[in-house]
């Protein structure tokens, strides 16, 4: 088993994709997982559900107020529209740990233990999104150590 064997193929936008093309990125391709990349194609970050929840958010709100902000429907809803045009770069997560479409599975296993990530990018050697290695994946590393297989 090798990387190339676990990973998803990595469905990208740009960094000035705005909140509404990358939910409707996320729906049209069936991912929870966008990776970003800059102008010259080059990972930046990721996005993920919990990423586009906290960009409804204001940002001066937290805890208990976060509740109240949206108490009905139309309060979330209009919480909701203000974020649609919001550019990814306000609102990615820039704290990713890529692995090499090379590596070895023990690399992508400390990997997610290490950053303790459900989700691993995996580039090439010019840092170009090729992938993504998902929990799935993260499982069945595990599962080769017991012997498990998949049944088909």
């Amino acid at each position: 088993m090798e990387v190339k064997d676990i990973m998803k193929p990595a469905v990208v936008v740009g960094e000035e994709a705005s909140f509404r093309e990358s939910l409707a990125k996320m729906i049209s391709d069936k991912t929870n997982t966008l990776l970003v990349v800059n102008n010259d194609g080059e990972l930046s970050g990721e996005i993920c559900v919990s990423d586009l929840l906290d960009a409804i958010v204001p940002e001066y709100l937290d805890g208990d107020n976060i509740a109240a902000n949206f108490a009905t429907e139309e309060m979330f809803e209009e919480a909701v529209r203000d974020t649609e045009e919001k550019q990814v770069s306000y609102f990615m997560s820039t704290d990713i740990s890529p692995v090499k479409l090379h590596d070895g599975l023990m690399a992508v296993a400390a990997t997610a233990i290490a950053n303790q990530k459900a989700r691993i990018p995996v580039v090439d050697d010019n840092n170009h999104p090729i992938g993504v290695i998902s929990r799935q994946g993260l499982k069945h590393i595990i599962a080769k150590f017991l012997g498990i297989s998949e049944s088909k």
